[in-house]
Order: structure tokens, then C-alpha cells, then sequence
């Protein structure tokens, strides 16, 4: 009795830092937005107490739903686009990089080094009018005058797979690598060509990794902010953007709260239907 009494002492002791740090810096705040999202305002922006779902009903107006529709529509290209170009990559190194895959890991990790917004601001400079893209096609004779390529929507787009495309590659090459390279040899044996082997075998037991990825990128991607007003322009308006707005621009807290929350509700969203689609996977294997 008195060794358990210890160890549950011990566990509690180094236990506590982390909840203590959590719970300041994580429950609290998020306690605190909670609060504001049903709190009042009144007409020189001042939060004043009270109780209201008039903040979360605004948010059923056309204005922000068109919100939550375009920050839906950005998020699931940048999805899909990631995938698309992550998945190759890590396969590559997975299955044909060889002693080289640590370096080409390494690679990937490199922009993590350096700060978001110098490397975004990078990008500002290569689509630009004089930037690099720019004079590169017209040196190659593609085009004969720059084109304005930044407050588009394809740049925003460039800059949201620019940023999240590394956290496809890491869980997608996790889940390729442990793949006994002898069951991809079974399938060539059993007289399937490379594709039909991929579609039977590699891609079913890369799955959960490909979730993983999805989950790393279209969550984030909802709540970005930086990306869309640096490349695109401030145009299209997200839910990160409109966040900032009504807390900064408008003073407008309680239904920026309102926002805030609502955002935290589609992560946690996202993470049930990524648990959810994990455990069947795993059931069909």
C-alpha cells in the first residue's frame, strides 16, 4: 500500500509542472474566450457583463457564412493539393531515396528554421512583378509582360501548400516506411503490376498516415492568416482574417470570441472524424 501510495505521489509530482502550465496557459484563456464569446457589447466596443446567444446567432448571417465557406473551400484545396504533391515525395523517399532519405528529411525540416512570415514575405518578392517567376518566363519567352500574380487567389493558394506541405510529407512517409517491403514483393510474385500492387497494398496500409496529414493540414488551414493577406491581399476573407478584424478593427470581442470558438469546435470536429476513420481503417486490416 505505501509503495503504490509513493509512485502515485511520484507520478503526481512530475505530473504537475505540465497540468499547472496547461492549465494557465490553456484552459484559462480558452475559459476566458469562452466567456467573451457570450458576453455584451456596447456601442463604443467595451465588453460589458452578461449572459447572450445573440453572438453566435449573428454568425448564421450571409456575410459570415460566406466566411466559413470560402475558409472551407481554401482548406480543403490546400488539402488536397498537399496530398497530392506529398504523397509522391514521400514515397519517393520512403521506398527509392535509400541512404539518402535522412538528408532529404532534413531538407524538409530546414524552412522550419527559419521565421514564417520572412519565409511568406519571400514568396511576396518571387511573384511580384520583378520577381523571379516573372522575369524567368518572360527570359523563357512564355509571356512578353509580367503578370500580376499576387493578390490572387492562386497565390494564396501557392503559399498555403508552400507552408503545410512538409506536415503531409513527415506522417505519410511514418506510415510508408515500416510497410514490409515483401508483401509489395508477394503482390509482384502473385502477378500484380506495380499500380494494382500500390492500390492493394502500399496505399490500404499508408492510410492512417494520409489521415494524419489531412488532419495536420486542413485544420490549420481554416484559421491561417498571415498567408491570405500577404499573397492574396486581404481578398478573400477567412476565418482567421475575420477573427482579427472583429477583435482589432471593429472592437467588436464578444462576436470575435464568438468566431474563436466556433473554430475550436470544427478542430475538435476534425479530430473525432480523423479517430473515427482511423479505427475503421484499422478494423479492415
Amino acid at each position: 500500500m505505501r509503495r503504490a501510495l509513493r509512485q502515485r505521489i511520484e507520478i503526481g509530482a512530475m505530473l504537475a509542472p505540465s497540468v499547472l502550465l496547461l492549465g494557465v496557459f490553456v484552459l484559462a484563456p480558452l475559459c476566458i474566450v469562452a466567456a467573451y464569446s457570450f458576453a455584451l457589447r456596447d456601442p463604443y466596443g467595451a465588453v460589458l457583463p452578461g449572459f447572450t446567444r445573440q453572438n453566435y446567432a449573428d454568425l448564421f448571417q450571409s456575410v459570415y457564412l460566406l466566411v466559413f465557406v470560402n475558409s472551407f473551400e481554401l482548406a480543403a484545396s490546400t488539402t488536397v493539393l498537399c496530398l497530392a504533391i506529398g504523397y509522391p515525395v514521400a514515397y519517393f523517399i520512403a521506398f527509392k531515396a535509400g541512404r539518402f532519405a535522412p538528408a532529404l528529411l532534413l531538407l524538409l525540416l530546414i524552412p522550419f528554421w527559419i521565421n514564417f512570415l520572412i519565409r511568406i514575405s519571400a514568396w511576396v518578392v518571387l511573384l511580384g512583378r520583378g520577381g523571379l517567376i516573372n522575369q524567368g518566363m518572360i527570359g523563357a519567352g512564355l509571356i512578353e509582360a509580367p503578370v500580376g500574380m499576387l493578390g490572387t487567389y492562386g497565390a494564396t493558394l501557392v503559399g498555403m501548400v508552400y507552408a503545410f506541405l512538409p506536415l503531409t510529407v513527415f506522417p505519410v512517409y511514418a506510415a510508408l516506411q515500416p510497410i514490409d517491403r515483401r508483401l509489395i514483393e508477394a503482390g509482384a510474385d502473385l502477378g500484380a503490376g506495380p499500380a494494382e500492387t500500390f492500390l492493394r497494398i502500399t496505399l490500404p496500409l499508408s492510410l492512417p498516415g494520409v489521415l494524419a496529414a489531412a488532419l495536420f493540414v486542413f485544420v490549420p488551414s481554416m484559421g491561417v492568416f498571415a498567408i491570405p493577406v500577404l499573397l492574396g491581399g486581404g481578398k478573400d476573407i477567412i476565418l482567421g482574417n475575420l477573427i482579427v478584424q472583429l477583435f482589432l478593427e471593429f472592437r467588436n470581442i464578444p462576436l470575435g470570441a464568438a468566431v474563436s470558438m466556433l473554430l475550436l469546435v470544427f478542430a475538435g470536429l476534425g479530430i473525432l472524424l480523423y479517430m473515427r476513420a482511423l479505427r475503421r481503417v484499422e478494423g479492415m486490416r
